[in-house]
């Protein structure tokens, strides 16, 4: 059945694409431009040069749903990790869980976060796939902008991107000897240094080099708790060498490492938000105990409540956190007589030393972590250059990755016949390779007029064994009666069909068929076996324009989405026992998005800019019965809020000595979603919420010093980002500093 909201919301964004027009021509008429006017430095809009589509083209000619942040949009906001970058975006939601980053786009997630998961939308750095969710978190510093493509891009990013596409791009080294510091002091004991300097070594050799440390106390309070709650304490550096040997060919090397640190990960109790039955715990559970709340209702008890970590960890289990992600990278580009040739190359390294704190059927629960993973991947592409109608990209991709990780879960259990401890230990290696050709390609029908077809084909295999497999090994053996060996191939050919159209110089619409591809897999639980890849397919049209000589830029669009053999990962219990406990995934559900997306910018006088953005979805279960009892077809998708929206403001006023102050203030509001066990037949439903930054920085009128005043989350709401046995990952409280910066 069609929504009508969204039946009407459609018929809105066809009158606004048909409105874009009037207004260009009305600005055109306003405005009217001669090749004999003389030049005026434009106040409008700067128009961001994006790489999403593998290809140097304006965001605005660009024709798919994305967003763009610049270095200096993310200065003027504040933005130093990737949850707070996502609150600036519509229709995206980054959140944590173990620590490690949970990405849903337009309802499109992947929950499995072990190792042999995968992310539903695919993180790059400079391009280069970045596929351990721990090692996601570290990169944001000496940006020059963050591109975030919605919706499935299989033709050019392939496998793993059934959600989208996030590509953080780093500042580049230049001719021009410069660098900067910045030092950040806030509340919670908060630190944070970055640096950077570049230096051209000669006339084709250049370097630059930057650093970034992080750190913060807990945001929780202990509660009965004496051991170290989740903190920060990173430290993260890269350097960049460029070597320029002609106009079209260059060389850029690479190396970047980064300590992830400080006390681990660290739930708070579902009580803290829910009350109802206690359900999933034993006989000799805690009283007010248990892995999940039968019919929770949700109960607002204030931030300090919210965050209390009122549960009795284990305190002697040494909880830490000591891990590192190295990456090596190169890229190097030329010219074959009409074509550009690319060639990249990534090499990623994570080491994990790990223990983590929680709770299960109410007692103190460990999960120590150890292992290593090492992804290596090529891609070689060709593009077409010059004027002529058609365009082109072409090229071949390689990943391989092994991945070798040691884990238990421990359960330590106080019953009135005496204490004991239940131990589910694991001894995984894991490998994924994947190889990709593929090709996309733009031919002017008309001068006004362009067709997009695009075409990937891949082959995916994933191979694992665990002696243990959650299990201990069996007497005078290495290997358990729960060991198991998988191995699994798939193949997919995803592809694209796009028109886009010049209603006007500026304005554009757009309308394509789009397919993406997340690869099938295993469970480490041996009765689990394996599961099919997921597939969607994507029906969008959109119009960008801008308008009244680019002080105006707005994009809309609408989408519908057929989404099948949908993953879902859930935990569960063969019997009332922890050690018949494990998280396992399935091909559950087909399900169906629809949606409407509306962003903007528009300059107030001279000296502001407006910044605004609105989301409406309808994400349901076509069909999905987890059990012969449980119905939950027509229902919504977890952590698909219906509505999203955000608005900010940044003026700059003038000060003395050519100094000048910027003042942003902007909110995010979010509608209600869901959190779900879904085996269990338990929802829960986080209300909606809205929370506000603000910032006023000063800059002298030499450009070198500046200092900042900034608060996040003036309203010091809290919500639940993520769910576990028991409790959930929450987000940040309020926070506030000052940042004092030198550039030179």
């Amino acid at each position: 059945m069609k929504s009508p909201t969204l039946s009407v919301l459609a018929q809105s964004l066809f009158a606004a694409g048909y409105l874009s027009a009037a207004s260009a021509a009305l600005a055109q008429t306003e405005a009217p431009k001669t090749d004999a006017a003389p030049a005026v430095k434009s106040k409008g809009i700067t128009e961001v040069i994006i790489t999403a589509q593998k290809v140097a083209q304006p965001a605005s000619k660009t024709p798919v749903a994305l967003s763009v942040m610049s270095g200096e949009d993310l200065k003027d906001a504040g933005v130093t990790d990737a949850r707070s970058m996502a609150e600036m975006l519509p229709n995206v939601e980054i959140s944590k869980e173990s620590g490690m980053l949970q990405v849903a786009i337009r309802g499109v997630t992947s929950l499995d976060m072990t190792e042999k998961g995968d992310p539903s939308a695919a993180f790059h750095i400079d391009g280069a796939y970045v596929p351990r969710y721990e090692a996601q978190t570290a990169a944001f510093f000496d940006l020059d902008r963050i591109e975030v493509l919605r919706g499935p891009q299989g033709t050019l990013y392939g496998r793993n991107a059934t959600a989208g596409a996030i590509n953080l791009i780093t500042n580049k080294p230049t001719n021009k000897l410069e660098g900067s510091v910045s030092v950040d002091i806030g509340n919670y004991n908060t630190r944070r240094l970055d640096g950077m300097i570049n230096v051209p070594i000669n006339g084709m050799w250049a370097l630059r080099a930057a650093v970034d440390v992080q750190k913060h106390d807990t945001f929780l309070n202990p509660g009965p708790n004496k051991v170290p709650l989740e903190s920060q304490d990173d430290k993260s550096a890269r350097i960049h060498l460029l070597g320029k040997f002609s106009a079209d060919t260059s060389l850029l090397l690479t190396a970047e490492s980064s300590k992830i640190q400080g006390a681990p990960p660290a739930p708070v109790p579902n009580t803290n938000f829910f009350t109802g039955t206690m359900v999933e715990n034993l006989p000799f559970s805690p009283p007010g105990t248990g892995n999940n709340i039968e019919h929770p209702v949700y109960v607002d008890r204030g931030s300090d409540t919210q965050r209390t970590a009122s549960a009795l960890f284990k305190q002697d289990a040494n909880a830490h956190r000591d891990n590192r992600a190295d990456s090596f990278r190169g890229e190097f580009k030329t010219r074959v007589g009409t074509v550009d040739a690319t060639y990249q190359l990534a090499s990623m390294n994570l080491y994990l030393d790990q223990v983590n704190n929680g709770i299960y059927f109410g007692f103190p629960f460990t999960n120590p972590l150890s292992g290593n993973s090492h992804a290596i991947s090529h891609e070689l592409r060709f593009n077409s250059t010059g004027t002529g109608p058609l365009r082109w990209v072409a090229g071949l991709y390689y990943f391989d990755e092994t991945i070798e990780r040691n884990a238990s879960f421990n359960t330590f259990i106080t019953a009135p016949f005496g204490s004991f401890t239940v131990t589910q230990p694991f001894e995984s290696v894991i490998t994924n390779n994947s190889k990709a050709a593929f090709g996309q390609l733009t031919y002017d029908l008309r001068p006004d007029t362009r067709l997009t077809l695009g075409l990937r084909g891949t082959r995916d295999r994933k191979t694992g064994e665990d002696p243990l497999g959650g299990a201990a090994a069996k007497p005078g053996s290495t290997f358990s009666d729960q060991a198991y060996t998988a191995d699994v191939s798939f193949r997919n050919t995803s592809w694209k069909i796009g028109l886009d159209h010049d209603l006007m110089r500026n304005v554009m619409v757009y309308a394509n068929v789009s397919t993406g591809y997340k690869a099938g897999g295993f469970n480490s639980a041996k009765a689990a076996g394996s599961y099919k890849p997921e597939t969607l397919r994507a029906y969008e049209a959109g119009v960008k324009g801008r308008f009244f000589d680019n002080t105006l830029q707005v994009a809309a669009n609408v989408f519908h989405y057929d989404y099948k053999d949908q993953q879902l990962t859930t935990t569960s219990c063969r019997t009332n026992d922890p050690s018949t406990c494990d998280s396992y995934t399935v091909n559950a559900a087909n399900s169906k998005v629809d949606g409407v997306e509306l962003e903007g910018k528009v300059r107030v006088g001279d000296d502001g800019e407006l910044r605004g953005s609105l989301s409406l979805t309808d994400a349901q279960f076509k069909n999905y019965k987890p059990s012969a009892t449980v119905d939950y077809s027509g229902q919504h998708l977890d952590r698909a809020p219906i509505s999203t929206a955000n608005l900010a403001y940044t003026h700059h006023f003038a000060v003395a000595n050519g100094g000048e102050v910027a003042a942003t203030i902007g909110t995010h509001f979010m509608g209600s979603y869901l959190i779900s066990d879904l085996h269990a037949n338990v929802r829960y439903r986080q209300p909606a919420t809205h929370k506000s930054d603000a910032s006023v920085t000063w800059t002298d009128g030499g450009g070198h010093w500046t200092v900042q005043g900034y608060v996040r989350n003036i309203e010091d709401t809290i919500k639940i980002e993520s769910r576990v046995p028991g409790g959930f990952y929450i987000s940040d409280p309020r926070t506030y500093g000052v940042r004092v910066g030198y550039n030179f």
